[in-house]
């Protein structure tokens, strides 16, 4: 009977403990995420990108499978406050347009025309898609995000004149009220 009764409790003991375990991470899982929601909600964030993807496009590759390309975060920004959006971003995919040692950027100041964010599960996790549609100059800006619960962001950019690409970053609270050149 002892035996019984042992081997009952430490069965208890062995089911219990993990799930306190996975309940911890979930809640530390939902507090990140809580918090980049609601950095997100603000519309005053920057993401500060740190490597490049240039999207490959051929009959057997599928998109984004290009070499990543390490970029300096201090000058490869996006910057959103309110409807005002401000990029900055190197570009390295077709298209591009380099002048002597000058690597074509992508660089925008403008108004949003829309916006839409929504929150999705990626597997046990929480996630935000957050899109962006920005008209400058006769062009039109596509800026597809991805950000995770601890607030890393793949950004996926298009626009009429050149070949997508991608950026991996991290969102950041914002600062100061405008972007100087090298960006906080």
């Amino acid at each position: 009977m002892k035996r019984l009764l042992f081997i009952t409790g430490l069965l208890l003991a062995i089911t219990i403990i993990p799930v306190k375990a996975q309940n911890k991470k979930e809640n530390r899982f939902e507090k990140e995420f809580q918090k980049t929601l609601a950095l997100v909600n603000s519309d005053k964030f920057t993401v500060k990108f740190y490597i490049a993807t240039p999207t490959v496009q051929t009959l057997f590759t599928p998109p984004g499978a290009g070499n990543n390309i390490d970029i300096d975060p201090k000058n490869c920004y996006l910057w959103v406050q309110d409807s005002l959006v401000k990029a900055n971003l190197p570009y390295f995919g077709e298209g591009s347009v380099k002048s002597g040692s000058q690597l074509d950027t992508i660089s925008f100041q403008n108004i949003l025309f829309s916006r839409t964010v929504k929150v999705y599960w990626e597997g046990k996790k929480k996630a935000i898609a957050y899109q962006l549609t920005i008209v400058s100059g006769g062009d039109v800006y596509y800026l597809n995000m991805h950000i995770q619960y601890d607030g890393t962001c793949y950004l996926y950019f298009s626009d009429r004149k050149r070949s997508p690409i991608s950026y991996v970053g991290q969102i950041v609270k914002r600062k100061t009220d405008m972007p100087s050149p090298g960006l906080q």
